[in-house]
Parts: C-alpha cells; sequence; structure tokens
C-alpha cells in the first residue's frame, strides 16, 4: 500500500486526466470536491422552476401549439406529473450534496422527464432546456457521486424535510397570489379544459400537499442508519494474527465480537469500529503494523465519507493523533490511561502501605487468588454468571460494551480468568488482556457484594504481582475518563465543563473516586483522545459515543 503522506489519494476524474493536464490536478481535485454541492443546488433550482410553472398560469399562446400536437388529458397529466417531478427533484437534492450514486441516476431520469413534461404542458422550452442541460452536467460529473446505497440512504431528516415542507407551502402560497381573484367554487376540481389553471394548480397544490405528507411520515418512521456486517462471534484470522503480537492490551477488546473491521491489504493491522447513529466509530487508531496505520486512517476515512458518515476515533492515543492532526480532525482530550511499570513496581515504602495491609488483611481473612486458564472455563461459568448478575443487579444502569468487555460466555473463553475464592466458593473474577506477553490488564471485574472491604485492593494487588512475576512489562489498570483536563479561564470550553462533571459527578460515576483508586498502584497517566472531523458539532461525536458504549448488546 501506497503512504497517503506522501501521496494523496486521486478521484476517478483526477486519474483519467491525460499528462499533459498533470499540472491541473490540484484544480480539478478542487473543483470535484464542490461540483456536488454546486450541482445540488442546481437540482434544487429546478425542481423549484417546475413547481412554480405549475402553480401559475400558462401562456395561452403557447397552449394554442399544444392542443394541436398532444390530446387534452395528456397535457393535463404532465402539469401534474411536472410537479411532482419537481417535487423529488428538491428531495433528491439533497442525495446530490451527499455524493448518492442512487441520487444522481434517479436525478437524471427525473430531469430528463420533466424536461418532456415542461414541452406537452404549456410548451415552455426555456424550462425544458433548463432542466436538459442540468441533466447532462450532472452526467458529466459522474466520478463526484460514488457513494453507495439505496433511495433509503438519502430519505431527508428533520431539518431537510422542514426545507421541502416550507418550499411546497410558498409554492402553494404564490398560486393562490396568482389566482386570487378567481372565484373557487367545488367544481373547480373536476374541471378539465385548456384555460383552467385555476382547476390545474388546485390538483397540484393537492398533490404535493399528499406527497409532502407522505415523505415525511416515511422519513421519520422508516429512517435507515448504517448497517454492520457482523454476523455473530467470528472474528477474522488475520484479527487474531495482529492481536496476539500486539503489546497493547485493551486491543484484546476486539474479541468481543460487536465491532467491524478494515483491515490492511497486507493483513498485518487492521481498524475496529462501530456503527452509531450516523457516525463511524473507532476504537483507538490502527492496530498491527506501522507502516500501514497510515494507510489504514485513509482508508476508514474513505469508507465512511462513501457512506455519508462522520468517522470518529475514541480512546486514541498520542501517535495517531499524530496522524489525525495531518488530517483536520479536530482533537480533544477525553482522559487519561493508567499502566504501570512492572519494572519498577514493589509493594515496599510508605507509598504501598494500603496495598501490603489489604494483601495481608486478605490472607487473613481467607481469600485465595488463582488464576482459571482459558482451556478449562466451562465448568465454572455458572458460578461466574451469578457472580455477574448480582453485581449487575447492585449497579444503576445496563452493562456496558463497545470500549469494555460484558458476560458473554463465547468472549470470556477467549481469555485467562483470575479469581479470589473464599472458602472454595469464587467472590471475584476478572478475565485478563494479554498484549503480547508485554502488557497485562484485568477488564471485566466483578465481584460479590457485602465480602471484606479490601477485597477488590488486595484482587488488584494480586493481579499485578502475577503480571510481574511473569515477565509482563507493563499492567494497565484502564482509563479514568474527563481525569488530566485543563482546568483554566482560557482553556477550551470541553475542557472546562468536563473539569466540572469530574469534581461533581461522583453520584453518577465516580470519576474523582477511580482516579483515586488507581493512583494507589502507581501508574504513569497517558492521555487518551476523541477526534472527528472538524465542521460536525462535538455534542454529535460524543453522543454517538456515549449510546454505543451504552446500548444493550444480545
Amino acid at each position: 500500500m501506497s503512504n497517503p503522506q506522501s501521496e494523496r489519494p486521486r478521484p476517478d476524474l483526477a486519474s483519467r486526466l491525460p499528462d499533459w493536464a498533470e499540472p491541473f490536478v490540484d484544480l480539478v481535485l478542487a473543483v470535484e470536491r464542490i461540483a456536488h454541492l454546486f450541482l445540488a443546488a442546481l437540482v434544487f433550482a429546478g425542481g423549484i422552476a417546475l413547481l412554480l410553472s405549475g402553480a401559475g398560469p400558462v401562456d395561452f399562446a403557447r397552449i394554442d401549439l399544444v392542443r394541436d400536437v398532444v390530446p387534452l388529458p395528456f397535457a393535463e397529466s404532465s402539469h401534474l406529473f411536472s410537479s411532482l417531478v419537481g417535487l423529488a427533484l428538491i428531495i433528491l437534492a439533497r442525495g446530490l450534496a451527499l455524493r448518492m450514486t442512487a441520487s444522481w441516476t434517479a436525478s437524471i431520469a427525473l430531469l430528463l422527464s420533466g424536461s418532456v413534461f415542461s414541452l406537452f404542458k404549456g410548451f415552455q422550452w426555456e424550462e425544458a432546456l433548463l432542466l436538459i442541460g442540468v441533466a447532462s452536467l450532472l452526467y458529466l460529473s459522474r466520478g463526484a457521486f460514488y457513494r453507495h446505497g439505496d433511495w433509503r440512504s438519502f430519505r431527508p431528516g428533520p431539518t431537510w424535510l422542514a426545507v421541502v415542507a416550507l418550499t411546497v407551502a410558498a409554492v402553494i402560497f404564490i398560486g393562490f397570489m396568482a389566482f386570487k381573484n378567481t372565484g373557487y367554487r367545488g367544481e373547480l376540481w373536476w374541471s378539465f379544459s385548456w384555460s383552467g389553471d385555476a382547476s390545474r394548480f388546485l390538483r397540484v397544490s393537492l398533490a404535493l400537499a399528499v406527497m409532502t405528507s407522505a415523505i415525511a411520515l416515511d422519513s421519520l418512521l422508516n429512517r435507515v442508519r448504517p448497517k454492520s456486517r457482523l454476523t455473530g462471534h467470528s472474528i477474522p484470522e488475520e484479527v487474531r494474527n495482529v492481536l496476539a503480537e500486539w503489546p497493547e492490551s485493551q486491543a484484546q477488546v476486539a474479541l468481543l465480537g460487536d465491532k467491524d473491521f478494515l483491515i490492511s491489504p497486507s493483513k498485518d493491522a487492521f481498524i475496529m469500529y462501530a456503527v452509531a447513529g450516523r457516525s463511524f466509530v473507532s476504537l483507538g487508531g490502527p492496530i498491527g503494523a506501522n507502516d500501514a496505520s497510515a494507510g489504514l486512517i485513509w482508508e476508514y476515512l474513505e469508507l465512511a465519507d462513501r457512506y455519508g458518515v462522520r468517522p470518529v476515533f475514541y480512546g486514541v492515543g498520542p501517535n495517531a493523533v499524530l496522524h489525525l492532526l495531518d488530517l483536520g480532525h479536530t482533537i480533544v482530550k477525553f482522559g487519561e490511561m493508567a499502566r504501570v511499570d512492572l519494572h519498577t513496581f514493589s509493594l515496599d515504602g510508605s507509598a504501598r502501605k494500603s496495598l501490603r495491609y489489604a494483601r495481608t488483611r486478605a490472607a487473613r481473612e481467607g481469600l485465595i487468588f488463582d488464576i482459571l486458564p482459558k482451556g478449562g472455563l466451562l465448568p465454572h461459568m455458572g458460578e461466574l454468571k451469578s457472580i455477574s448478575d448480582q453485581w449487575l443487579a447492585s449497579r444503576t444502569g445496563r452493562e456496558k460494551s463497545f470500549s469494555l468487555g460484558r458476560f458473554d460466555i463465547d468472549y470470556l473463553a477467549e481469555f485467562d480468568i483470575a479469581v479470589m475464592r473464599h472458602q472454595d466458593r469464587i467472590v471475584a473474577f476478572a478475565n485478563l488482556w494479554n498484549g503480547g506477553n508485554q502488557e497485562l490488564s484485568p477488564d471485566l471485574m466483578r465481584y460479590v457484594t457485602g465480602q471484606s472491604p479490601v477485597l477488590m485492593e488486595a484482587f488488584m494487588t494480586e493481579i499485578i504481582l502475577h503480571a510481574q512475576a511473569n515477565g509482563f512489562r507493563w499492567f494497565n489498570l484502564g482509563g479514568a475518563p474527563l481525569s488530566g483536563l485543563a482546568n483554566h479561564p482560557l482553556a477550551p470550553l470541553w475542557s472546562r465543563m468536563g473539569n466540572y462533571v469530574y469534581r461533581h459527578g461522583d453520584d453518577f460515576y465516580g470519576f474523582e473516586g477511580l482516579r483515586a483508586f488507581k493512583e494507589k498502584f502507581g501508574p504513569e497517566w497517558a492521555p487518551r483522545y476523541l477526534t472527528f472531523p472538524r465542521g460536525i458539532s462535538m455534542a454529535r461525536a460524543v453522543l454517538d459515543v456515549a449510546l454505543l458504549i451504552s446500548r444493550p448488546r444480545h
């Protein structure tokens, strides 16, 4: 794979240029980047032109030309259908702005149909030429509309529905002003004649109102989101091969079975992501070979671009942030990650007094630490499930996922399980993420409530000592959300808000308490970031991530 830092992606139009035009590639690319918006505006304008002509009177001189060529029912139908085509073009303009291929195809077909209707309803050749011209420009700009999806992919949202409704309302109002001197009566609805402009306007208005209402109802009830391609717990073999060598333990959450994977052509790196709202959310940055990382980030952005969704990166470290800064992403700090250096970790000294006490008391109370190898977990699954259910029942909210593990038999069977026993009964457990035998991290930690107050502190200490004894370099304690954000009057609004929640949000999450617990083990703290494209609100990105982490999994 070529390095995107030295070679930018070349869209189809630019790559088809002859050699003599090579100096103009940047100009062509710049024009192509905005061509879809310009063409969407032209299609929108074409739709309004059809609506206005359908709501106003027709030139009688032109009617005389038409009545010698087509029968009255055909002219009446063309008048009605041209207005409906105008409404459809206004809706399709949004699909063009999103670069949808299906919208491009439908727009060309409707523009050409509208031009025919314009001629048959009153020989409005200027309008017909305008529509044909827009259709020709669309056809020549085929490369700008490359996103996959069917008609459901560009159903209008509430904002666009409001634009459509206001446009239709304005056209109907203009029509009533044009025929304000008409004496409206019931028989006008059923009057068909070459001079029946007011009757045609009434029928068009009714048809537009009905169609707009039907489209709005369909869009609000059947809104389609990008779908995951997941099939159960199937994890690609390439992903397992990369994870076996990757030194960062938290990448093991890829085995949870709730994510899609974008794998490099060389099969030595991947990005894991999931669909949330109108976002693709990647957990961390690329996992695997460094020389494939930049290329994978480009592929991920291009994938999101094809589907018209936001590419979001959640929980990325400083290395991935450097690539994303080059791509123009907005970077915000979202918390910190705690790692214990096992080469220097020791229970000696006054700073580790509480850990020594917890370990000694746990032993005195009969708590025994053990490791259940992943090959022999099945006999214990019922007991572990009971502990997990009791622990969840004592908590508010549902079980988290995506960035953390959840209780799932297939998932837990992938790992060794650390346990604490009391009188041969398991009272606490945690599955252990192994990062290439270099970093160890506990993931899903559950315990029986009402046990010793030193249970979890002693349990974590024993896991750290187990990792140290088995030659691991690092022990990852996990993240501390909203920790380490700048607290200064000149700091960004997000940092100041995050600091306020961090200091006063213990009733909801226990932010300060979580960090204080991890501080007992003397970790090194490293920042973690949330990144998203400029031009979208941070609130949207944060909401999609929050919904993804908290939504139930089956």
